[in-house]
Order: structure tokens, then sequence, then C-alpha cells
């Protein structure tokens, strides 16, 4: 299988896993470490303002468009791979009366549609360890924004390679497969024009008491959490 054969495989498991998900999440949930708190700790972090327009990629149902109208003001936009999550997304902004603050876009976050220079801030939070080729959508966020704007990334960290073959193709599904070190994920952003302006290590986001005991015993203390925040110069 050729290397972009293998990319279109993951994405098409990866989107199909996702779609099948039950995202019937309380208000204050998402489905990634750290929940909502986290989001809104790392948009003050990146000093976020109000009527600033800021990008969401893989969106998924709309969770962090959300906070960003409603306890920022931004002018919110969200891509996905996915039309039918996209749908969800949409039909919960109707719910909560933000519909008219947000727009959608259906897109591969490696080729995006969106006018260089446009956006403020992007955002991806627990999905860049998703995207197969990292260096390509990375490279896409920092063309999204302008001059001067910021990339905010939020992902699974690796701190023992034996995790990532653990669970097999699952694996990446859980963003565990292509999750990279917190060092490999500065140099990315690096590569891609990006001057690092913050990044903390915050794996105590992770309730392993919670977590499955077969899960917790396969990955605890080998997989973390990050927040890294790059300025376009």
């Amino acid at each position: 299988m050729s290397e972009q054969s293998l990319d279109c495989a993951i994405k098409k498991m990866v989107t199909l896993f996702y779609e099948n998900v039950d995202f019937n999440l309380a208000p204050q949930q998402a489905m990634r470490p750290g929940g909502i708190k986290l989001t809104k700790e790392v948009l003050k972090i990146a000093e976020v303002q109000p009527g600033w327009k800021v990008l969401d990629i893989a969106c998924g149902t709309g969770t962090t468009l959300i906070v960003l109208v409603r306890d920022f003001k931004c002018h919110a936009y969200g891509l996905d791979l996915s039309a039918k999550i996209l749908e969800k997304a949409k039909a919960r902004l109707y719910e909560q009366h933000y519909r008219h603050l947000t727009e959608l876009l259906r897109a591969d976050s490696e080729f995006m549609p969106i006018r260089q220079g446009f956006f403020d801030t992007v955002i991806c939070e627990c999905s860049l360890s998703l995207f197969p080729n990292k260096g390509k959508a990375l490279s896409e966020m920092v063309d999204a924004v302008k001059n001067g704007g910021k990339v905010i990334i939020t992902d699974v960290t690796i701190k023992d390679q034996a995790a990532k073959e653990a669970g097999g193709a699952a694996a990446w599904c859980m963003c565990v497969a292509g999750a990279e070190t917190l060092e490999g994920y500065i140099k990315l952003m690096e590569n891609a024009g990006l001057k690092i302006v913050y990044y903390k290590d915050v794996s105590e986001v992770y309730d392993w008491k919670t977590t499955d005991p077969e899960l917790r015993a396969t990955l605890q203390g080998k997989i973390g959490y990050a927040v890294i925040i790059g300025v376009k110069p």
C-alpha cells in the first residue's frame, strides 16, 4: 500500500469511528482530556480577544465553537472532515441558539480551502495526533492565520514508544498511534514556521482512576497530554 493510500485509509477509519461514537455528553463535557475547562484555560493563556476570527480544526459536534462564541465573544468557524458530524454540530448550535454566530466547513485539514491570513487564531484539540501528515496540516494552519496570529495545539503525547504499538489500528482512533512526544510536536510546529511562545505538560488532566482497568494498565505512564501555542512571525 502506498503512503498516500495508507493516509486515506487512516482518515476513513478515524472518521467512521467518530461518526459512530455516542456524543450524548453533558453541556460541560467534551470528548478529550481536560474537557471544556482546559479549553477555556488555553484560550485565556493565548489571550484570545472578543471579535477575533477563530478556526476550530476537527471541530466535532461544536463544543469549542460554543465556548468561543459564548465565553469569548469570537467569530467561530468549525472545520471537520465528516459531513455527518457537522450535521450534529449544526443541530447542537441551533439548539443552543449559536448557529448564526458560527460557520461550518467540511474539509480535510491537510487541504483547507481557506483564504490565507484570514484568522486571528487556529485551535486544534486532541486531533493533530489523528492526522497522518501532521506537517502538511500544520502548514495549512499557519497559512490560515495572519502575521502575529496564533496556532493552539492540545494533544496526547507519547512518553513511552511502546504505547504506540498497543491496541493496533484502534490506537489511531484513541489519538495514541499517531501521537508525538512534546518535543516532537514543538519541532513540527517550528518546522511549519511558528515561534513557540508557550508549552506545558498537563498530563494531570487524565483521570486514570475512572479509566477501564485494562486500558489503564496499558497506557498509564506511557502517554501524557500537552498544550503548545505558536505565533506566526
